[in-house]
């Protein structure tokens, strides 16, 4: 079944929105209580790393509805949820390299423990967002 992008942007880019909130705010709150746990006063270095991925991942939003159009054609047997998860991987790779070519982080592995939250915070948002309650919501209200 081919999914025409093109004519659902609107909803893809506030899917999209969310799914970058969602993300973020998941993602800051996992680390927030793994830095705070050990120590209440590092609480601020979880605020400024969700800072600084919010930014990161806000740079990669517009590339969203490009993707969409171009894996509709490319896979054009693929799921919405199939994409964004390889979406959501795929950005979630070039994000953490973004840090490592812009940052003085050095390595891949280096910013994994700081990154992974929001990885794991994008897929179970995406399992969220594209998952069966909402194709039943969005059946509903068409």
């Amino acid at each position: 079944m081919l999914h025409h992008y093109a004519t659902t942007s609107h909803s893809t880019t506030v899917r999209t929105f969310i799914l970058w909130l969602l993300s973020n705010a998941g993602g800051t709150l996992w680390l927030l209580l793994d830095f705070a746990s050990a120590r209440l006063a590092d609480y601020s270095i979880a605020l400024l790393a969700g800072l600084l991925a919010a930014l990161v991942s806000l740079a990669v939003v517009p590339l969203v509805i490009p993707f969409f159009t171009m894996m509709s054609r490319v896979k054009p047997g693929w799921s919405r949820r199939s994409m964004a998860l390889g979406g959501v991987v795929l950005f979630f790779l070039l994000a953490n390299q973004l840090l490592v070519l812009l940052s003085p982080i050095d390595s891949m592995q280096a910013v994994l423990p700081l990154s992974l939250p929001y990885g794991v915070a994008a897929v179970l948002a995406v399992f969220w967002l594209y998952g069966p309650a909402q194709r039943a919501a969005v059946a509903a209200h068409h």
